[in-house]
């Protein structure tokens, strides 16, 4: 209850809309958040595959840009990682055929990413709200400099799960706004104008709730961010 009463603090602070009947989310002791292993894993796959997506989005060939990330993804052994909607991003044979839409779609998990490279410490901080899309520059340095995982494992400064949770209940709130100006067409719900981006949001949301093991937040592919 304080962690929720934390949070609709900072909300008031940016003149988001608060519901103050969200239900608490879980402590520190009832919350299974997942290895700094198994986060790495997911975030370098999924960020890797995002990065081929965008190249797509940008009109640039498929092809290449899998022929470019694939040697990459292997460096890391984070082939058999992938879900099953990364996969045709790294298929030669098929990834020109992956039409707009899902490039579109699959590019904005980058915020997915995003959570859990600050999780696990490669990330100074995660912005709130968020005005923008994330820049990923210190992300990208960080992979293109490392020789291998085990490489990539030795710069984990892993966050406690109280700064985790901090985060997943702000994410938890501040979604729920995003849900009330879209349905209600209530553009005041998320507050000063300018300061909030709520696409963002809504993805991180979906990165926080795989990371901490919520409810429908297992397959990466599908995770449900409740609010």
């Amino acid at each position: 209850m304080d962690r929720k009463a934390k949070s609709e603090k900072v909300l008031a602070k940016y003149k988001i809309k608060i519901n103050p009947n969200l239900p608490r989310i879980e402590n520190e002791e009832e919350a299974r958040i997942k290895s700094p292993e198994e986060i790495v894993k997911r975030a370098v796959a999924a960020f890797l595959t995002a990065q081929i997506a965008i190249d797509i989005m940008n009109g640039n060939g498929a092809a290449e840009s899998a022929e470019f990330f694939t040697p990459i993804l292997e460096r890391f052994g984070l082939k058999d990682e992938l879900t099953d909607d990364e996969k045709p991003y790294f298929d030669l044979a098929k990834c020109d055929d992956i039409s707009e839409d899902d490039a579109n779609q699959l590019q904005w998990r980058i915020e997915m990413c995003v959570v859990l490279f600050w999780a696990c410490g490669f990330r100074k901080k995660l912005e709130f709200p968020p005005s923008e899309l994330s820049d990923t520059g210190s992300e990208v340095a960080l992979i293109g400099s490392c020789g291998n995982f085990e490489d990539l494992m030795n710069h984990v400064k892993m966050r406690s799960a109280s700064e985790i949770l901090d985060m997943a209940d702000l994410l938890f709130r501040a979604d729920w706004a995003c849900v009330e100006a879209r349905i209600n067409n209530d553009p005041s719900a998320l507050g000063k104008t300018g300061q909030f981006f709520s696409d963002v949001i809504v993805e991180q949301h979906k990165g926080v709730n795989w990371l901490r093991c919520a409810v429908d937040a297992d397959d990466w592919d599908n995770v449900l961010p409740h609010t």
